[in-house]
């Protein structure tokens, strides 16, 4: 792959050339300064073949109903229907268990910095406790800070994929003992870190040709640990996949790294940028599962060219976006940069130290409060089916739900189905460094059969219903910018 350079974390570093410059779809310009190589990954979500004002369900569809889209605010002024117009029956779309999508969010942290936020693992335990989220990654366990800390984060229910370094070897060694000690505690183990920007040497190897040799060593060590049987190798990150046709006897899963620029969504944008889509295209040759080992925005806004600074709101509304478009595409695991603020700034002078979902005080930001909201919504119910849910499977329609417009189905334990909608409309203007809300799209929902009732959320505002509706079959839904949730509750659920 060709790289230009920017700017990211203090160091010049390489930039891929394929991202677009300026949203004209050309290749960047020199020079142009950019905090993360944003990678790229596969797009299974929008289906160009469907027609933007009437995308219908197809038979048996995996969890997302259709790649769609769509815009605004909770007032998501949901209104019954009371006409019955004539709707052509919809094919059944299968729905993801709302467990399997929540064990998709995940979040980085960074517990070896013992000079800031993360000195405190009390707090790191509490806040991932607090916002429904298991999954971290991290680097394995060295020097600092004691072995116990990991122990202790374990025993509180945190799922570590451990990061290697040059101390592959050893970095094993701890993570074996730590999945031996707490057993389950390791998810997965991680090749090198963006070998582009950070390379190691390797038995008189450089660059990209020693970091696709250690991995090939990290998962030969790995599969052959009796400590961390079952536990997957993740791929490295930062070499040029279009030089590497398999990943056969390296990787479990392949990888990749999204940071969305210029304020833009994490999938759609009208000037063709498909940050999170274009990062899926370039590994689905290696026909592995994906996992998103980075993806965020931080909350110090900017204006210019290749930035990511936006404001916490808005930051809100592209991480939320963003776990949706990756599980609507079937990402396995999606980890978001980062869990603390690292240390404080309050002259706004660095942007890696805004990319917290929660500030360096401990205060969780918006984004944290919808997550928590998200996760608390989904959560909610009986651990039991309800009778003839079994199926997980709903037939439905969205009509009017533009290009830009996305909708993942999900089903709950108690058979309450989940639809969330999205619609990937500007929210940042990169000019002048501030939000931008576009008016949200009218959207027609067509549910195939009467049901007992509908309840919308917007994560965003609350964990409780903005609306509510009973006894109906068609409603029109507002869907605005960001996630909002429809929770149908069948007619035959018990106490109906």
């Amino acid at each position: 792959m060709i790289y230009e350079y920017a700017s990211i974390r203090g160091k010049t570093i390489e930039l891929p050339a394929w991202r677009k410059a300026r949203g004209t779809g050309n290749l960047p310009a020199q020079g142009v300064p950019v905090k993360h190589s944003a990678a790229t990954a596969h797009n299974v979500l929008a289906s160009p073949a469907a027609s933007p004002g009437a995308r219908h369900a197809r038979r048996e569809r995996p969890y997302r109903a259709f790649g769609a889209r769509t815009a605004a605010s909770l007032a998501a002024s949901l209104c019954a229907l009371a006409c019955a117009s004539t709707v052509q029956a919809a094919d059944a779309v299968r729905a993801m268990p709302t467990d399997t999508f929540i064990g998709t969010l995940a979040v980085i942290t960074h517990v070896n910095y013992t000079d800031g936020a993360y000195v405190n693992v009390h707090n790191v335990a509490d806040d991932l406790a607090w916002l429904g989220i298991h999954y971290v990654r991290d680097y394995a366990p060295g020097d600092s800070p004691p072995f116990s800390t990991y122990v202790y984060l374990a025993q509180r229910g945190v799922k570590f994929n451990f990061l290697t370094g040059s101390k592959f070897v050893e970095s094993i060694g701890q993570a074996a003992k730590l999945n031996a000690a707490v057993p389950g505690s390791v998810a997965a183990i991680e090749g090198f870190n963006e070998i582009n920007n950070w390379p190691i040497p390797y038995h008189g190897l450089t660059g990209a040709a020693a970091g696709l040799a250690v991995q090939r060593e990290i998962f030969t060590r790995v599969h052959a640990t009796p400590e961390l049987k079952g536990v997957p190798v993740y791929d490295l990150t930062g070499y040029d996949e279009k030089a590497v046709d398999t990943r056969a006897d390296s990787a479990d899963y392949a990888n990749q790294h999204v940071y969305p620029q210029n304020g833009e969504q994490p999938t759609y944008n009208a000037n063709g940028d498909r940050w999170m889509g274009s990062a899926i295209d370039v590994v689905k040759k290696y026909h592995l599962p994906l996992v998103i080992t980075e993806f965020g925005y931080f909350s110090m806004p900017q204006s210019g060219w290749y930035m990511i600074g936006v404001d916490e709101r808005t930051q809100a509304k592209g991480i939320l976006n963003g776990y949706m478009d990756a599980a609507a595409a079937g990402v396995k695991r999606t980890y978001v940069y980062e869990l603390l603020d690292e240390k404080p700034d309050p002259e706004s002078k660095s942007g890696e130290m805004h990319y917290g979902l929660f500030r360096n005080d401990n205060s969780p930001k918006p984004v944290a409060q919808a997550i928590r909201n998200l996760t608390s919504i989904l959560n909610d119910g009986a651990p039991h089916r309800a009778n003839g849910a079994s199926q997980g499977t709903l037939a439905y329609t969205l009509q009017g739900m533009p290009v830009s417009a996305n909708s993942l189905l999900l089903q709950k334990k108690d058979g309450r189905f989940v639809l969330a909608l999205w619609n990937e409309t500007p929210i940042w203007n990169r000019e002048k460094g501030i939000p931008l809300t576009s008016a949200p799209a009218s959207v027609e929902l067509d549910l195939g059969t009467q049901v007992s009732r509908v309840d919308v959320y917007d994560p965003l505002v609350s964990a409780t219903p903005g609306a509510s509706h009973r006894d109906l079959r068609q409603l029109t839904v507002d869907v605005p910018d960001h996630v909002i949730l429809l929770e149908i509750t069948p007619a035959n659920a018990p106490g109906t």
